[in-house]
Order: C-alpha cells, then structure tokens, then sequence
C-alpha cells in the first residue's frame, strides 16, 4: 500500500473521485444541515433573503433543500453530472435557482459575484493541493467585498484514525444493527490499522497536510487533511481572512486547537 507521504507526490485521481461520486448518489438522501452549517446559517439569517448565493460541490441538493428558498437567488454547482441531475430533480421549481455541471477550480463561465459562497462536507478535499489553490483563487474573485465564504475541510489532528468505526444514529434503533456494527467493525478496523502503519504524522505535521485515503465511499477517494494554523496561513496568501472556525458540533474554536476533530468548518472575508 502506498504511504501518504507517497500519495502526495501521485498524479491525483480526480477523474476516478468524480466516478466515484457518480456511482454513490442514491446514498446522499439526509437533507438536513450539520451542525456547523447550522451555526453559520444563524448568523446570515438577519439579511438571508437578500443574499445572492454560490454552492460548490453543491451534490444531490442538501444544502440547497434548505438554501434555495431562502435566498435572494442560488447557483449550484457540482462536477458529478448524476449529482446535478438529483439536485434539480430535488429543487425542481424553486424560483431564481440555476444548478450548473462544472469544475470548481474553473469558475470563469459564472459571469458574476456573491454575497455568500459554500463548500460544504469536505468536497474540497477531493481535488489535488494545486487545484485547492486554484479553488480559493476562483472563490475570491467571485466575492463581493463584503462577501463571505464558508468550506469545510478535514482536520490533520485526526490523523492517525480512531480504529473504532463510529456508530450510526440514524440506524441504531433497527434490530440486528448493533450486531452488524459489531462485524462490520472488525473488517473497519483492519483497513483503518493498514492505512495508519502507512501515515508519517511527524512528516505531514511539519509540512500542515497530507493526502490520505478516504473514510467515506469505502475507501475509494483519497481526501486532503489541513493542520488548522497553516490553513489559516494558506487563505490569508489568497485573500481570504478567517473570520471563525467552527467545530464539527457547531461550536466557535480559538487556535491552537489541540482536539482530534475530524474537520472544522471556516468562514472567510475578503482581505
């Protein structure tokens, strides 16, 4: 198995991720926000049907079942054409709503700005770090100068990964599931061992990221994970001011952060 060290230096598999994605869209079903989308949201609410609004890697829709009719008017955009196709089937009728088939680290055919742009549920991580660059690059020439900018993205002080295999809220109640969870643990914590024996944490620590497999869609997409303080560092070099960094539980964090949060959501400003 490659290390992650190795990983980083690969040609990033963004045509295979998208594929991915593709295959995996009757998956995406829970419409509701997270915690942090949550917290966000409360503090855009006082100007919320005045906002004109971008959501990257906008998926099947589930920022958008709540977005889209708030708004003043909603641009989705997600490079999965069968994601797209689920989000207008989704938001079908919503007034002042375009969902677009296109690239992130591209957004020179949105002849525009907003007043509030989102990428949500780590989707940034699924690009190369060049294309990440690109992508803050993009973003910030699509804000307006009170603009704002809210990513989430996975944490490098997860790293290594917890070998026990979180339990499901949503299925727990359901007979026999605790017995699954108990089996299919087994075979998560096997993987999970494999790919931590391949992390050099020291190593992706001095340099504030690594690239590592993916929990989520079965280990098929690799993910970049960012240490807090140098993502902060990589925003201010492309603009972006970090106005507040909140934690997967919806709670305001103040760096150095020393938890092993999975991922941080950040809210940027224009510099």
């Amino acid at each position: 198995m490659l290390g992650a060290a190795a990983i980083a230096k690969c040609e990033w598999p963004v045509e295979s991720n998208q594929q991915v994605f593709d295959e995996d869209v009757s998956l995406f079903t829970d419409m509701s926000l997270m915690p942090a989308e949550r917290t966000i949201l409360r503090r855009l609410a006082p100007r919320i049907h005045e906002i004109d609004m971008l959501d990257l890697g906008v998926g099947t829709g589930r920022t958008g079942w709540t977005y889209a009719p708030l708004v003043r008017s909603y641009v989705g955009l997600d490079y999965s054409p069968r994601m797209v196709e689920a989000a207008k089937r989704r938001l079908d009728g919503e007034p002042g709503v375009e969902l677009l088939v296109g690239d992130a680290r591209d957004l020179t055919a949105i002849d525009r700005e907003f007043d509030f742009i989102l990428f949500s549920f780590n989707a940034i991580d699924a690009v190369p770090p060049e294309g990440r660059r690109e992508i803050l690059d993009q973003v910030r020439s699509k804000m307006r100068p009170d603009g704002l900018f809210q990513f989430s993205t996975h944490s490098l002080g997860a790293l290594p990964f917890d070998t026990r295999r979180p339990l499901s809220h949503r299925y727990a109640a359901l007979p026999g599931y605790r017995l699954y969870a108990s089996l299919a643990g087994i075979r998560y914590a096997r993987r999970i061992r494999e790919i931590n024996r391949g992390l050099d944490v020291p190593t992706a620590r001095r340099r504030g990221w690594d690239v590592v497999p993916s929990m989520s869609h079965n280990f098929r997409i690799r993910d970049y994970y960012v240490d807090p303080q140098f993502q902060v560092k990589q925003l201010l070099e492309h603009g972006l001011e970090v106005v507040a960094i909140i934690d997967n539980k919806g709670r305001e964090v103040k760096l150095p952060h020393p938890g092993r949060d999975p991922w941080f959501d950040y809210l940027c400003a224009p510099v």
